[in-house]
């Protein structure tokens, strides 16, 4: 890609950059994720990457927003597809996260996470508050609450099992496991006491 090409598409030339910076903190980890390790890859001049990003910290911080965007994004359009607005997002939060096959595009941006948080630790701030915009929408009653909360948790203890491979999860337990949770779930379970129903 030559200069001319990437100051027509500086948002593209940008996404490329965090794609590499991706990749490379899903290979080698917090401790290889330096800028000199991701220009290695980019088909440009570290002096492109700098225009975009001239500090390891505003890289950093651009692969985190991409990701959270990416995940917020996805999360959003699952729980869209919901008829039940009661605890929609918590179900999407799940499905989202349960959701098979899990590819190696879905590895690497969990140990992205991982490493670039190890690496600048205030970035941690960054994504937890991402994370709890996709919490607004949860229900404010303690039943609906708690429910809400143990199937993220659930679905985070799934996303590091498979980030480490902890656990042989196969994909009928998989889904298995989204028919047990949602939607007759425990969520419904839930709203249906918060109504009175029997």
């Amino acid at each position: 890609m030559d200069a001319q090409t990437r100051r027509r598409a500086p948002e593209a030339t940008r996404a490329e950059i965090i794609d590499m910076a991706i990749e490379v903190a899903a290979d080698q980890g917090a401790m290889g994720l330096t800028l000199d390790a991701v220009v290695a890859r980019l088909p440009f001049s570290k002096g492109a990457l700098l225009h975009h990003f001239p500090t390891k910290q505003a890289l950093l911080e651009g692969v985190v927003d991409q990701l959270a965007n990416e995940m917020t994004a996805a999360i959003l359009a699952e729980a869209a597809r919901d008829p039940n607005p009661y605890g929609r997002n918590a179900r999407a939060y799940l499905r989202a996260t349960v959701n098979e096959p899990v590819t190696e595009r879905d590895v690497s941006i969990g140990r992205a996470i991982l490493a670039t948080c190890a690496v600048e630790p205030a970035l941690i701030g960054r994504w937890r508050a991402a994370m709890r915009t996709l919490a607004e929408d949860d229900p404010t009653d303690m039943a609906g609450k708690d429910d809400a909360l143990m199937l993220r948790l659930i679905a985070d203890g799934l996303w590091m099992s498979d980030l480490f491979g902890t656990h042989e999860v196969s994909p009928e337990q998989r889904r298995a496991l989204l028919s047990l949770l949602t939607p007759g779930s425990i969520l419904t379970e839930a709203q249906n006491e918060l109504e009175g129903v029997e």
